[in-house]
């Protein structure tokens, strides 16, 4: 009686097939198709592949399984079990060790730590980006006042007559605004009114001073002085308001004449000059005065060479 290998074995050959043309079909390694031709079942690892590659062989040879199926059974019988780890000469696997997992407690406090920290250090970077913007715009704003100051050439201007030339010069006239009858005053309120700062526009104006009152209708540079001290030098934002009170003289410069509204004891001004001019305008008790630009400033002074 033939085994199981020489029945396959005899089949090949009666279809003329070589063992690589089985296993390109059957995708079963040479050296096992092999091993099942020389029924060397010790080459094959378990009894559970033997089986298998039998059957799949058999069919690819048009071999009827059942018809060997006994012989294949009484095979595997002399197969021995597959040792496990531990088992004889059986190596054990090598496993990495285990990393202890962190507590969910632990996980979590890492977890607001971190968040609380970034939203620390974003409110620093965004307020600190907040402040040197500002600052930024207003040196922005001041270095364009000053260029613009200085870029006003008297060559530029119209040739104007010399009797337009002295109507300029001379003080505007304002109308002496009706005067407030001064109501009963203590020594400690004097006291605490000190001359040459901002007041109140409800406050009543004393015998002896004026009152200036400057609205700003865009951003624009401001310095204003009153009796020989700074009262206020800056950007001026829209819809801001500056009020001060003046016993002698007050001057006010500005690089944007049309982006100021201003009230001189009471009465409104409007703007001091066209959008974007530099202005100098020199305030008294009752009357005020523009200060033309002085003739020999010149914008070749401010050429980025510094020539």
């Amino acid at each position: 009686m033939q085994s199981v290998g020489e029945r396959l074995r005899a089949a090949r050959l009666d279809l003329g097939l070589s063992l690589e043309q089985v296993s390109a079909r059957t995708r079963i390694p040479v050296k096992n198709l092999r091993a099942i031709e020389a029924d060397a079942l010790s080459e094959i690892s378990s009894a559970f592949f033997y089986k298998s590659f039998v059957r799949q062989f058999a069919d690819d040879l048009g071999l009827d399984y059942g018809s060997i199926a006994p012989a294949v059974q009484d095979a595997v019988s002399t197969i021995p079990a597959p040792l496990i780890p531990g088992q004889a000469d059986a190596p054990l696997p090598k496993l990495s060790r285990l990393r202890p997992k962190r507590s969910f407690k632990a996980r979590s406090f890492f977890s607001v730590a971190t968040l609380a920290a970034m939203v620390v250090v974003c409110s620093i970077v965004y307020s600190e980006w907040r402040n040197s913007r500002e600052d930024l715009q207003e040196s922005i704003m001041g270095l364009l006042g000053s260029i613009k100051a200085g870029s006003a050439k008297p060559q530029s201007q119209k040739p104007q007559s010399q009797e337009s030339k002295s109507q300029e010069s001379k003080p505007r006239p304002m109308a002496t605004p009706p005067a407030v009858a001064p109501g009963p005053q203590t020594h400690s309120d004097a006291a605490s009114q000190p001359a040459n700062t901002a007041v109140s526009p409800d406050a009543p104006l004393a015998s002896d001073s004026f009152e200036l009152k400057v609205s700003a209708l865009e951003a624009t540079w401001l310095s204003v002085v009153a009796d020989g001290k700074q009262i206020f030098s800056g950007i001026l934002r829209p819809s801001e308001t500056k009020v001060l009170e003046g016993h002698e003289t007050a001057r006010l410069r500005t690089g944007n004449a049309g982006g100021l509204s201003v009230e001189f004891n009471g009465k409104s001004l409007g703007t001091i000059g066209p959008h974007g001019q530099v202005r100098t305008v020199v305030f008294t008790r009752d009357s005020y005065e523009i200060v033309p630009p002085a003739a020999h400033v010149a914008f070749a002074a401010f050429t980025l060479q510094g020539e």
